[in-house]
């Protein structure tokens, strides 16, 4: 029988590093996502959007990678509680801005086809409902 020589995978390099390094790691990708919040517009809004959902899948992905909370980090990790409850509140206001424009879209497109073919609705005009008891 022969031996497979398979080499084993290399070691993530999230495990190689050390805990204070991810956590510094994620300080810096939470700084980003909070200046990004900070700036954002709606001239910008589909770029503003997807570069946000990138930096939040990146931290995600940091955050399930971090060890065990410990002394070392704590000022640190403080600093991006504080950073996350302004870019949750944040993030609130523009999904809530989202949803009133496509309401907004919707009414529009609803209005439009009105015009375009106003027989389309049907109207309850004249109707009469017998209700027996």
């Amino acid at each position: 029988m022969e031996a497979s020589c398979a080499a084993s995978p290399p070691a993530s390099p999230w495990k190689r590093r050390s805990s204070i390094n991810m956590i510094n790691d994620l300080y810096q990708l939470t700084d980003e996502i909070y200046r990004l919040i900070q700036t954002f517009s709606d001239k910008n809004r589909e770029e503003g959007i997807q570069k946000l959902e990138y930096l939040l899948l990146k931290r995600r992905d940091l955050i399930e990678k971090l060890p065990p909370k410990s002394r070392d980090n704590e000022s640190m990790g403080k600093k991006i509680v504080e950073m996350n409850k302004e870019i949750d509140q944040k993030l609130i206001l523009i999904r809530h801005q989202i949803m009133v424009d496509l309401r907004l879209l919707k009414a529009k497109k609803k209005h439009s086809n009105s015009y375009v073919n106003p027989y389309e609705t049907k109207t309850f005009d004249g109707m009469f409902y017998d209700k027996k008891n």
